[in-house]
């Protein structure tokens, strides 16, 4: 029984609904790219239409492919650094620290998000004991000074996961910029759209469903470099690279061979803070 009513103010706010939905629709196929178990529970609880999100296979399929590439870079970056920080901005509802399984205890983590959705978080998934919801928008920079003092021998991954597309290039550059004056040698993974995609995106096949728009697209993968000296541009994933990506039919993966355009819409991007 739908027992929760969700209702967000905010029109980019309410975009977490898609991945929430994507990850549980998922989970349920038969041979699914992602088990998220946590996000069907969730799904299940909440009183929200998800049924109109049910033809958008694209999003399904590319947003499956993102989260696991990005749980996996977490798990390595646990498994292979010392006093491992992990930063999720923009959490959203987003359940990877469920979904990486027990090495999540060997981690600190953080979930921030603006406070109205870090109200709805902390009732759903109450955080665990090394685990802290921060209420405050990604721009501001005083949770950064706060993350800083509070873990002086940590090493920082932050991910930054359908989130940058939705903000003006100033405030992206911005951001930035105060990342890398306060957390030298620590990485970073987030996801782009270029400039055709953030100009389309009224007929992206689940955005185009609700109000917000993507106001912010890049096709330039070291742009971010070129905003601080010690921004390094370490790596690019695009969806066509992992063989899932086929499940999208083979219209759009010929579209996406031929036209460059449609290929490099949307990627997944590894930096790092020298």
């Amino acid at each position: 029984m739908k027992n929760e009513e969700l209702v967000m103010k905010n029109n980019i706010g309410e975009t977490l609904l898609i991945p929430l939905y994507m990850k549980s629709r998922e989970s349920k196929l038969n041979d699914p790219i992602i088990c998220d178990t946590t996000a069907c529970d969730l799904v299940d609880k909440l009183d929200y239409d998800f049924s109109k999100f049910d033809q958008a296979i694209a999003s399904s399929v590319g947003i499956a492919i993102r989260s696991r590439y990005f749980d996996d870079k977490v798990k390595d970056f646990i498994e292979n650094t010392e006093n491992p920080v992990i930063v999720l901005l923009g959490a959203g509802l987003d359940s990877r620290y469920q979904r990486i399984g027990t090495i999540a205890r060997q981690a600190v983590f953080y979930q921030l998000d603006i406070p109205e959705i870090i109200q709805v978080r902390a009732q759903l998934l109450p955080p665990h004991e090394n685990e802290t919801l921060i209420p405050s928008s990604m721009f501001e920079t005083q949770w950064m000074d706060d993350l800083v003092k509070e873990n002086p021998e940590g090493t920082f991954l932050f991910i930054v996961e359908g989130v940058l597309m939705y903000f003006e290039r100033d405030t992206v550059k911005k951001w930035f910029q105060d990342m890398a004056e306060r957390f030298p040698q620590s990485e970073l993974l987030f996801d782009v759209v270029n400039v055709w995609l953030m100009k389309h995106s009224h007929r992206h096949d689940s955005l185009k469903l609700m109000n917000a728009r993507f106001i912010y697209g890049s096709d330039d993968d070291g742009e971010a470099a070129s905003w601080a000296s010690n921004l390094e541009h370490v790596s690019t994933k695009l969806y066509g690279d992992f063989p899932e990506w086929n499940r999208v039919g083979w219209l759009k993966v010929l579209l996406m061979k031929l036209i460059p355009t449609m290929k490099y819409s949307g990627r997944m991007l590894h930096y790092r803070i020298k």
